[in-house]
């Protein structure tokens, strides 16, 4: 089954970046709402990390799909149209 892996990571230093500290968590459960309501065939995953904090938030479409960096709330109806997107390809 195709995934979207968001990190929620929240480093115990509060000085160093993190995907969790910029709200990513919110993020995640907006778009479980989004996937759950519009009944779409993907899971989400958090995960602790997608190796780029610094750019963070930071989600990935898998397998082998497209990262997003510093995504914010607003940011989610173009993730969405990029999940129905990733969701069509055959390959």
């Amino acid at each position: 089954m195709k995934k979207l892996i968001v990190c929620v990571n929240q480093r115990v230093n509060p000085g160093l970046p993190s995907c969790g500290a910029r709200g990513s968590e919110a993020i995640a459960m907006a778009i479980e709402k989004d996937i759950h309501d519009k009944q779409l065939p993907i899971e989400l995953d958090r995960t602790l990390c997608l190796g780029r904090c610094e750019n963070g938030p930071n989600l990935r479409l898998a397998p082998g799909g497209k990262f997003f960096y510093g995504v914010c709330l607003e940011d989610l109806p173009d993730i969405r149209e990029e999940i129905k997107a990733f969701l069509n390809d055959k390959d």
